[in-house]
């Protein structure tokens, strides 16, 4: 499998080429645009509720951001819910916490449906302060968790080797193998009926009486209705200006003392950083993340890997 990244994602073996000779004469009802998690996942919902639907693919299945994830599966996001509450009230704070507890429960529920092997498992996790400063930072995403009902709580140690002040722990969350789970959705997609063409970039699309063009490498394909499940869709429009594209960074490890830290954490320094284990091959690896910075704001990110491998040090690597 390809993916969008100069460096091998330990994902990245997994996945088979999904593409056949398919007719691409016919009016879909809808055609979805982006082989990733969040393309193939609306695929099968809609193909599971009737519709016919193809997934159109620049590149192959797993080629972006499901390709390179560090696959953690959690209900808390970098927008705190107290900023969220700020920005758009306590109802709308309550739904935005919400959404992550049901995407989390359909990846479960899609696994059970299809009987997807995917090293799905349920994790804690640890949300850890630093310095006096993070403590502050930690105190106000707690305060805006109880909030909106998400359950977070303070504890006095946790399972990963890092001096710290203040952390939580955050249960329920998650993590698996993101190209295995992704292959198993295709899979089903495809016995539903559903219709898979890689390699097929999407140019344009033309809004006409009847139906959508979209104007393909691979000739005009015609849908009722047209899902752009890529990062931001083609043309000009104000996402643009309020949207910023942003480089991530991952490595894994094999640890010289055998102690995996068994559930994920995360640190609050800026940039923070993130830890999950993962059996590869027979081993166990430790997968650290982080460094994230927005794309050309890095002179060197040679220096981006140096730094998180340093912060990763300290598990004796």
């Amino acid at each position: 499998m390809y993916r969008d990244g100069a460096r091998k994602s330990i994902w990245q073996d997994e996945i088979r080429k999904f593409s056949a000779e398919n007719d691409l004469s016919q009016v879909f009802d809808v055609a979805i645009i982006g082989g990733g998690i969040t393309g193939v996942s609306t695929a099968l919902k809609l193909q599971e509720s009737g519709k016919s639907c193809i997934i159109l693919e620049a590149a192959n299945i797993g080629f972006g951001t499901t390709g390179g994830t560090t696959a953690h599966l959690n209900d808390f996001f970098d927008t705190t819910f107290t900023q969220a509450i700020q920005d758009f009230g306590l109802d709308h704070a309550k739904l935005y916490a919400g959404s992550g507890k049901e995407a989390i429960e359909m990846i479960e529920n899609n696994i059970q449906q299809y009987e997807i092997n995917c090293d799905f498992t349920r994790k804690s996790a640890y949300l850890f302060a630093l310095d006096e400063k993070q403590e502050e930072q930690l105190k106000n995403i707690v305060e805006g968790a109880a909030k909106v009902g998400h359950e977070m709580t303070y504890v006095n140690e946790i399972p990963f080797p890092i001096p710290f002040r203040e952390a939580v722990l955050i249960p329920r969350q998650g993590h698996f193998h993101p190209v295995k789970y992704i292959k198993g959705l295709c899979e089903a997609f495809i016995r539903l009926g559903g219709l898979i063409q890689e390699g097929c970039l999407c140019e344009e699309h033309d809004e006409q009486e009847d139906f959508v063009v979209v104007k393909t490498s691979k000739g005009e394909i015609k849908a009722q209705n047209v899902v752009y499940a890529t990062h931001i869709p083609p043309g000009i429009n104000l996402l643009h200006f309020t949207n910023a594209p942003y480089r991530s960074y991952a490595m894994a490890f094999t640890l010289k003392d055998d102690q995996y830290p068994w559930e994920l954490g995360y640190d609050l320094c800026e940039p923070y950083h993130y830890y999950r284990i993962q059996e590869y091959e027979g081993e166990n690896l430790l997968i650290a993340g982080g460094e994230d910075h927005k794309t050309g704001h890095a002179d060197d990110t040679g220096e981006c890997f140096s730094r998180l491998e340093i912060m990763s040090g300290i598990f004796q690597c």
